[in-house]
């Protein structure tokens, strides 16, 4: 499973393995599904990203088939978005150390950015941080250090909540009063589940104001990590020769970047992995998927840099 999102009446999941999206219930019940293999009009190719849409309707990336399309709250293929994968800004992006979040089509406040900025430099031992924003427009920032805790941020970089997650739960999405995400069992099987979140009802929600504009990287910092790259993914693959698995520390490809860039590689197993680079010093940041479920508008094993 690649993401879920609540829908009125339940919530829709996306099944990369079966090519589906999967609507269920409120309470856990299985209704039906939409899409199958293949590249004609709401079929998909492998890996599935969803992303909230005007109308409680969804926008859904096809990594595979490089498009955008529209679908109901019940997930049924409503349209093509035309410009191919770059129909939507890409809802995910790397900014200073950071994999951030936003709601598609993706723009950032001006308060937010500006609460990025104001961060402290993260942990030399765990130098990634990731960031997203919940459905009223919130700021989750997780510690670089301790895995699944989270600090939520309003305007001015006001901390309002801290909120820590089961050991093992991806986050999928964050509510008003719900979080939605994937946790593996003994069995390594694959389950959704949804929590209830407790907020102060007088919670002020952050005001709406124009987006902020994040530049694409290009500076030579970026471009030597890009090829820096190549060298990494040569390094899994003798690595994956070796013992039938890709690495999950960048310490273990024993391959320093000539950049000076430091890998960290955020996930790794049989079937795939995902690194990041990121150069202290002029705090760009660079990642790459490959075999993986590549963040939205992305495109798998094709290396990118902050913007």
């Amino acid at each position: 499973m690649t993401g879920a999102l609540r829908v009125a009446g339940g919530i829709i999941v996306a099944n990369s393995g079966s090519n589906e999206l999967r609507r269920y219930d409120s309470a856990g019940r299985y209704l039906g599904a939409s899409g199958r293999k293949g590249q004609g009009p709401g079929d998909f190719g492998a890996v599935i990203s969803l992303f909230p849409a005007p109308g409680d309707s969804l926008y859904v990336f096809d990594a595979v088939n490089l498009r955008w399309t529209m679908h109901d709250r019940n997930g049924q293929y409503t349209r093509v978005l035309p410009g191919g994968a770059e129909a939507l800004p890409k809802p995910v992006w790397l900014y200073h150390g950071m994999v951030v979040e936003t709601p598609a089509p993706g723009g950032v406040p001006q308060w937010a950015l500006a609460a990025l900025d104001s961060l402290p430099e993260p942990s030399s031992a765990a130098p990634i941080r990731r960031a997203r924003f919940d459905d009223l427009g919130f700021l989750w920032v997780s510690d670089s250090v301790i895995p699944n805790k989270w600090m939520v941020l309003a305007e001015s970089a006001t901390p309002v909540a801290r909120v820590e997650l089961p050991a093992g739960v991806e986050l999928f999405e964050a509510g008003s009063n719900f979080l939605i995400g994937l946790e593996r069992d003994s069995l390594d099987r694959e389950l959704v589940r949804m929590y209830h979140l407790g907020r102060p009802e007088t919670l002020a929600q952050p005001a709406r104001e124009p987006v902020a504009v994040i530049p694409r990287e290009d500076n030579p910092a970026a471009r030597g990590m890009i090829a820096d790259f190549r060298n990494v993914m040569t390094a899994q693959e003798a690595f994956y020769s070796e013992h039938g698995r890709y690495s999950a520390h960048g310490d273990s490809l024993g391959y320093s970047p000539a950049s000076g860039a430091k890998v960290i590689i955020l996930h790794g197993n049989s079937r795939r992995w995902a690194a990041v680079l990121y150069d202290r010093k002029s705090r760009t940041t660079c990642a790459v998927s490959v075999g993986f479920p590549a963040p939205g508008g992305w495109i798998d094993g094709f290396p990118f840099c902050g913007r």
